[in-house]
């Protein structure tokens, strides 16, 4: 069984240099990223694509890449079990992906779904998983509904990682603090 992984922290809190630092100690890694940069639909700005770039660049040249923007679960369920690690980043952004992508009678509950199922495939394969995910709640009550949707939705979502999850960290001002 895997052992998953938690990784909380703000915008630019070093939550993907740790995440990475725990997943270079070990050799197979898969890095899964929630942005797909082929699809310039979702990738609509310059400042996004550098960031892509960037973590590309921080990346070591001999690990697995999948984008998988949709369907976290069966990206993870597809990988061959011959991986040490898989590392997923990040969770806010595939759940904005979801978000984004569904029609208002879907309703929110399908967000909360993807996620349970998610965990399930990540403690059943072998691999030791990372997810890392942005902290959204210590920040100002966004002043639309859409971002209160989304920081409501995150909010839970960071929730039933965490609750599922073996270790929790929290990154901040590039400092880790275990707190589970």
């Amino acid at each position: 069984m895997s052992k998953l992984t938690f990784i909380i922290g703000g915008t630019r809190s070093g939550k993907s240099a740790f995440a990475m630092k725990l997943a270079k100690k070990h050799r197979h890694v898969c890095y899964i990223a929630t942005a797909d940069s082929g699809q310039s639909s979702q990738i609509d700005d310059e400042e996004m694509l550098e960031r892509i770039q960037n973590h590309r660049k921080n990346r070591p040249s001999d690990w697995k890449t999948i984008e998988a923007p949709l369907e976290l679960d069966k990206a993870v369920s597809n990988l061959n079990g011959k991986l040490d690690v898989v590392l997923i980043d990040c969770i806010t952004l595939y759940v904005t992906n979801m978000l984004l992508g569904s029609r208002k009678e879907d309703g929110d509950g399908y967000i909360i779904d993807a996620i349970n199922k998610l965990c399930i495939v990540c403690k059943k394969i072998p691999s030791r998983v990372i997810m890392v995910s942005n902290e959204v709640g210590c920040g100002i009550v966004p002043d639309n509904a859409l971002s209160r949707r989304f920081r409501d939705i995150a909010g839970y979502v960071n929730q039933i990682i965490a609750r599922e999850a073996d270790n929790v960290y929290l990154v901040t001002a590039g400092i880790e603090t275990k707190i589970k």
